[in-house]
C-alpha cells in the first residue's frame, strides 16, 4: 500500500515528470540535477553572517555562521549533491541554520567543488580535501569538533574523503550524516533493479532494467565525473571499501530508490566493524527526500532524526527539531 502523505505524492509527481534524469527519456541528467533550487528564497537568514573563501589552491568554500551565540569551537562541513553536474546552491545554504543550531551555534563551511562534466575524478576529491586542510589548518578547527554531511554524489565525495584520511592515518571528523549518498558506480546492488519503475528521480513508470538500458544507465552524462577512473576504485565506489576504524554515523534513504542498496551496503559494512550507526528509512519516498523537511511530513521526521545526530556529537541536546509523530523512525 503507498501510504506516503499526500504533500509527498505531489513532489514524487513532480520529479518524476519534471525533474527525472533517466536516460531513456532524458539526452541529459544536467537540468534534472539543478531542478530543486526553485524552492529556496535566494538571501541569507538575517541572523547569520555570510562570508565565501578560497583556499590557496584555489578552491572556493563557503562559510555561514550565527552572529551572536556562536559555539566558536564547532563545525558542520556539508559536501552537495548534484550527481556532480550540479553546483552548490540554495537548497543546501538553507540548511546551514538547521545544522548550526543543531551544533549549538555551529559555524557550516561548504566546499563549492568544480563540476563535471568538464571537472572530473579525482578534482572534486582533492577540492573537499583541500577545504578540510583549511578548515583544520588556517581556520584553526579540531577534526574532533567537526561533522560531517552530505547528499547523493556530497555522500559519495564525504565518504571518499573520509577514506582517504584514514587511509593516510589522519584523523577523522567526529561523526558523518548522509542523505541517500550514491556509492557504487556499478550500479551492483539489487535496488537498482528493483526499484527501477518505482525512483521518480533515475527510473521510469513501467519500466524493467534490463542489460540494455542498465549499460544506457551507467553512460549517462550523470556518471560523466568518473568515465575515466576504475569504477571499483574505493575512493570513487564507496562500497567497496572497508569502513573500519569510522565514527558514528548517520544515514536518509529512501525505500523507493534506485540507489537504497548503495546506503544498506554501506550501512552493513559500518555494522560489521561494530561503528554505530543511526539509518532513517522513508517508506515509498524518493533519493535525497530528506531535504523536503518542512515540507512534507515524512521528510520532517527524517530530519528530526539527523539533527539529534548532530547533537549528540556536539553534546547540545537541547535542539529539537519538530516532528510529526504519525511518521516517527520505524
Amino acid at each position: 500500500m503507498d501510504s506516503v502523505s499526500r504533500m509527498a505524492k505531489i513532489i514524487r509527481f513532480y520529479y518524476r515528470h519534471v525533474i527525472n534524469m533517466n536516460p531513456e527519456t532524458h539526452d541529459s541528467g544536467i537540468p534534472g540535477s539543478t531542478g530543486m533550487d526553485w524552492l529556496i528564497f535566494r538571501k541569507v537568514n538575517r541572523d547569520f553572517t555570510y562570508t565565501r573563501g578560497k583556499t590557496k589552491n584555489g578552491t572556493k568554500y563557503e562559510i555561514y555562521y550565527p552572529k551572536t551565540g556562536a559555539k566558536n569551537d564547532n563545525v558542520v562541513y556539508y559536501l552537495h549533491g548534484g550527481a556532480y553536474l550540479g553546483k552548490h546552491n540554495w537548497v543546501y545554504r538553507y540548511q546551514s541554520r538547521y545544522f548550526s543550531d543543531a551544533a549549538g551555534g555551529a559555524t557550516v563551511i561548504y566546499v563549492d567543488y568544480d563540476v563535471a562534466p568538464k571537472a572530473k575524478y579525482p578534482t572534486q576529491l582533492n577540492q573537499a580535501l583541500d577545504v578540510w586542510d583549511e578548515i583544520t589548518g588556517k581556520l584553526g578547527f579540531k577534526p574532533a569538533n567537526i561533522c560531517c554531511g552530505g547528499d547523493s554524489a556530497g555522500g559519495n565525495l564525504c565518504l571518499a574523503m573520509m577514506l582517504k584520511l584514514r587511509d593516510a592515518g589522519r584523523e577523522l571528523p567526529n561523526g558523518a550524516f548522509l542523505f541517500s549518498p550514491w556509492t557504487d558506480m556499478m550500479g551492483t546492488g539489487d535496488s537498482y533493479k528493483d526499484n527501477y519503475e518505482n525512483d521518480s528521480l533515475f527510473g521510469i513508470n513501467g519500466g524493467v532494467l534490463t542489460d540494455e538500458k542498465k549499460d544506457k544507465l551507467m553512460n549517462f552524462d550523470i556518471y560523466s565525473w568518473c568515465e575515466n577512473a576504475d569504477r571499483y576504485d574505493p575512493y570513487v565506489s564507496p562500497v567497496y571499501a572497508d569502513f573500519h576504524d569510522f565514527p558514528p554515523m548517520c544515514f536518509t534513504v529512501g525505500t523507493w530508490e534506485l540507489l537504497m542498496s548503495d546506503t544498506e551496503r554501506i550501512v552493513d559494512n559500518l555494522h560489521s566493524h561494530d561503528i554505530p550507526v543511526t539509518i532513517f528509512r522513508g517508506h515509498h519516498l524518493w533519493h535525497v527526500f530528506v531535504l523536503f523537511h518542512g515540507i512534507i511530513p515524512e521528510a520532517t521526521a527524517a530530519f528530526s532524526v539527523v539533527t539529534n545526530f548532530i547533537s549528540d556529537r556536539f553534546k547540545t541536546w537541547d535542539y529539537k527539531y519538530p516532528v510529526d509523530k504519525k511518521y516517527r523512525i520505524s
